[in-house]
């Protein structure tokens, strides 16, 4: 898992997501095969649960790794 910043097509917000890929390169490949990409939540909710989140590939506009 390596966690990533993303930003969607129609939203201003960016999302911290944990998600199964070693870098930006393997997460470009895997998203070009499926629809939904699957990952958690870097930060918790006020339950102190990171929730688990899919996100539609095609709405994908910007991914940036994080360190």
């Amino acid at each position: 898992m390596t966690s990533f910043r993303i930003f969607l097509i129609g939203s201003s917000q960016q999302l911290m997501v944990d998600l199964p890929a070693q870098d930006i390169c393997e997460l470009s490949e895997i998203a070009s095969r499926v629809r939904f990409l699957t990952g958690h939540l870097i930060e918790a909710d006020e339950a102190g649960i990171c929730t688990g989140i899919m996100i539609q590939s095609n709405r994908i506009q910007c991914v940036f790794a994080v360190n």
